[in-house]
């Protein structure tokens, strides 16, 4: 029974009217690589480097995730919207997500995805507890940046941004 007066569809579908960044977060975790697609993302602070992504413990990367060191958080460009299927796929997981090889390190060991419009890699310092997510929080030890354009996703669809926007 929910105890606050706003309903939890109602508080989704006016988050789904956001317009965000995608990103696929991932983790090698003792050889084992996993990720998801997320939105909840954003940075904590410049000095030092610090970012927050929130994961939903029903995901199936999240066990690794929350007990990995290092942690990839890449930004999808326009063009990499099967990245961001396939990540979020119910039917696919840990290594069968990686099926193409743009896929290297950087700092951490996480998987860095090749081409997006940035690339994060980071190492977590906390993970807290929360009801339904583990909001982390990781220092960002290197970076790849890609041609800068972002895949954009609002009201469960992508959103196309023009150029010169």
């Amino acid at each position: 029974m929910n105890q606050y007066p706003l309903s939890a569809d109602d508080f989704r579908q006016a988050m789904r009217l956001l317009t965000l960044p995608v990103a696929v977060i991932t983790v090698d975790s003792g050889g084992q690589r996993n990720g998801l697609t997320a939105s909840s993302f954003c940075s904590v602070s410049v000095d030092p480097p610090r970012i927050l992504v929130c994961i939903g413990k029903h995901a199936s990367a999240h066990s690794q995730l929350v007990a990995g060191e290092g942690i990839g958080i890449n930004v999808l460009a326009p063009h990499q919207m099967d990245q961001a299927m396939l990540f979020a796929s119910k039917t696919r997981h840990g290594e069968q997500r990686f099926s193409n090889e743009g896929w290297h390190t950087l700092k951490s060991g996480a998987p860095i995805l090749k081409d997006t419009a940035v690339s994060f890699d980071c190492i977590v310092d906390q993970i807290i507890d929360d009801t339904t997510h583990s909001i982390v929080t990781a220092t960002v030890v290197a970076v790849e940046k890609g041609a800068g354009e972002c895949l954009l996703y609002r009201n469960g669809a992508p959103v196309a941004v023009p150029a010169e926007a």
